[in-house]
């Protein structure tokens, strides 16, 4: 058994390492931890080898093989330049079983779960693991084409110009990457906007309904791997005044002119097919991805409710619970199972995926210790950091890292928002800062995404930055050339 507890971990040891930063919790992340190495139904499309989630503290760092999301790039793109029409019925295929799960997600949020027997919600438990699990799943090879393709697609673009004599690569890879349907982000700001037409129509009985269905309908969107928030009538409140009182209007035409520059530009230049490949499976793949954040998020509330239930009825604490995963509520609903594990995965945890089932679960001290010996440290010295431009953009301003969501308020008005990666909690300070940066990301990230929607200088992927940067330093994000240059230490 230790030998083979060996031969896991050291699939992780002497090999470049992707490691990805946010708030979570092992009952949270459970569903992403398993989405990212299982394939997506019967396809050849490649998932990831192994997947590491170590949680202490309330954060998890996602771990994964660097060859492996290299792998799955280059992969899905020849797979998608012998047979689009493949990968396009495998989304839609996804897109039906994802709605069905989302009709059942209201359902299932609006019922009291106070009035089941033990047997009822330990089966309800079951049914929720199955439907995220299995009958919709998680496409996690997105994230394999979003870090490979944008160095890749970076140096074909730049490669192209070279050859062409064309002055401004930077342009065609933001052109060629852009987002052409909303994302939830900007939907529910549209719909925020209807609500005010109708507020400054003064028809309280239809905005009181209107309110009611919002909430519900946008029920998961506070949420993250650190649990389920409620999205109260007080934060919509603040939410309409603040859109009320902002010079910011939203721009309905902003993607339908994002698919006429990108038609234009394709019919203008003759690009390579991989170009085009990349093109357009960023396009199909920001749409997904967008998707798949309210997969996770809707998880998160409907596993909240379950372990929420289960606190109550057998007095442990919910904190602790946290720790526990899907497979393990039976037993715990039975007074069948040592809490002191969940105690022991508190102090600290490493859990390691392959083929979407659980291999391994190190605790304690095994596994900070394990956790320390695959770090890379940073030389602190670097006046340059360099990334992919994800929007483009020019600005000076003070650095805020945001390591987590605890970070948040303290940035202002105008900030650089430095950060891991970005996520739909995020989205608070993203439309305060002037400028983001991220060490991780890709052309269909969430900050990508959402930077240019919000019209913010973007740069992505740097991987160093939040371990460059301080809190207070003064820098400028060039993010027409992916440059962020410290011009003063704080």
């Amino acid at each position: 058994m230790k030998k083979d507890k060996n031969k896991i971990i050291n699939n992780f040891f002497n090999r470049e390492l992707s490691i990805e930063q946010a708030d979570g919790y092992p009952a949270f992340f459970e569903m992403t931890s398993i989405g990212f190495t299982n394939k997506l139904y019967d396809t050849k499309l490649p998932s990831y080898e192994f997947g590491g989630s170590y949680f202490s503290r309330g954060e998890v760092n996602y771990i994964a093989i660097l060859e492996n999301q290299q792998e799955i790039g280059k992969k899905i793109i020849q797979k998608y330049s012998q047979d689009k029409k493949a990968v396009n019925l495998l989304y839609e295929k996804w897109r039906k079983n994802y709605e069905n799960m989302l009709e059942k997600y209201y359902e299932i949020f609006q019922e009291d779960f106070s009035k089941i027997s033990d047997k009822e919600l330990n089966e309800k438990s079951n049914e929720l693991f199955d439907l995220y699990a299995n009958e919709v799943s998680m496409p996690g090879f997105i994230d394999g084409f979003m870090f490979y393709a944008d160095k890749r697609f970076v140096f074909l673009v730049e490669d192209f110009c070279k050859k062409k004599d064309i002055s401004d690569p930077i342009t065609i890879v933001s052109i060629l990457t852009s987002s052409v349907e909303p994302s939830f982000f900007n939907e529910e700001q549209r719909d925020l906007s209807k609500i005010i037409k109708i507020l400054k129509n003064r028809k309280d009985k239809k905005i009181d309904n209107l309110i009611k269905k919002h909430l519900l309908k946008y029920s998961w969107i506070k949420s993250g791997y650190y649990g389920y928030k409620e999205y109260t009538r007080e934060e919509l409140s603040k939410e309409l005044n603040d859109l009320i009182k902002s010079s910011v209007k939203i721009d309905n035409n902003f993607f339908i002119k994002n698919k006429k520059e990108k038609k234009e530009i394709i019919k203008k230049y003759n690009f390579s097919k991989e170009i085009l490949a990349i093109s357009e499976l960023s396009e199909l793949f920001i749409k997904w991805q967008d998707y798949r954040k309210i997969y996770t998020l809707t998880f998160v509330a409907l596993k909240e409710k379950i372990l929420q239930e289960v606190s109550r009825r057998k007095s442990i604490d919910f904190e602790l619970l946290k720790y526990s995963l899907s497979g393990e509520i039976k037993n715990i609903l039975n007074s069948d199972f040592d809490l002191e594990k969940l105690r022991d995965r508190k102090r600290g945890c490493f859990l390691i995926h392959s083929n979407g089932k659980l291999k391994e679960i190190y605790t304690g001290k095994e596994a900070v210790d394990f956790r320390k010996k695959i770090t890379k440290k940073t030389k602190k010295d670097i006046l340059e950091i360099k990334g992919m431009v994800a929007s483009m953009g020019k600005i000076t301003g003070i650095v805020k890292i945001v390591l987590s969501i605890k970070n948040l308020d303290k940035v202002n008005d105008g900030d650089i928002l430095v950060s891991p990666m970005t996520r739909p909690e995020h989205i608070s300070a993203m439309k305060k800062a002037g400028a983001i940066v991220t060490d991780d990301g890709g052309i269909t990230c969430h900050a990508a995404i959402v930077s240019r929607e919000m019209k913010k200088p973007c740069i992505i992927g740097t991987k160093i930055a939040t371990q460059v940067l301080k809190d207070g330093d003064l820098v400028e994000v060039d993010a027409d050339k992916g440059i962020v240059r410290i011009i003063k230490k704080r």
